[in-house]
């Protein structure tokens, strides 16, 4: 009897440790997703991104990028430029994917919804 509860209870355990565990396997296909996204805006962006560090003395992305939590991702990277990279997991909170967006000295933390769309959700 007292094995087959210490069993139950390691498997309640093992469940309860699994519960966000699949990031690494879902990790790869959306990385890959936003990269080929990536590719084509570059040269967009990479007007603007001069732009923006000049005109703001001060004013570091950083502090610029903090403006924008709660706004859309395509607001945040048309003012600051794309990130030097990414990658998403599953979400525990919600149906969609949690996003880190990394850039020189800070990483934006997003969420991105099953319909797509993508928020900031806290600058650090």
């Amino acid at each position: 009897m007292k094995k087959a509860l210490i069993l139950l209870l390691c498997a309640a355990l093992a469940l309860s440790l699994a519960a966000c565990g699949e990031a690494g396997t879902e990790e790869t296909a959306p990385v890959s997703e936003p990269a080929s996204e990536e590719t084509a805006p570059v040269s967009e962006p990479a007007a603007e991104e001069t732009a923006p560090a000049d005109e703001p003395e001060g004013e570091s992305l950083l502090e610029t990028a903090k403006t924008f939590e709660g706004a859309p991702v395509e607001d945040l990277i048309a003012a600051i430029g794309e990130p030097e990279s990414s990658d998403y997991a599953p979400s525990c909170l919600g149906e969609g994917e949690d996003g880190n967006l990394y850039y020189d000295g800070f990483t934006v933390y997003t969420y991105r919804d099953t319909d797509g769309s993508e928020t900031v959700s806290y600058v650090e």
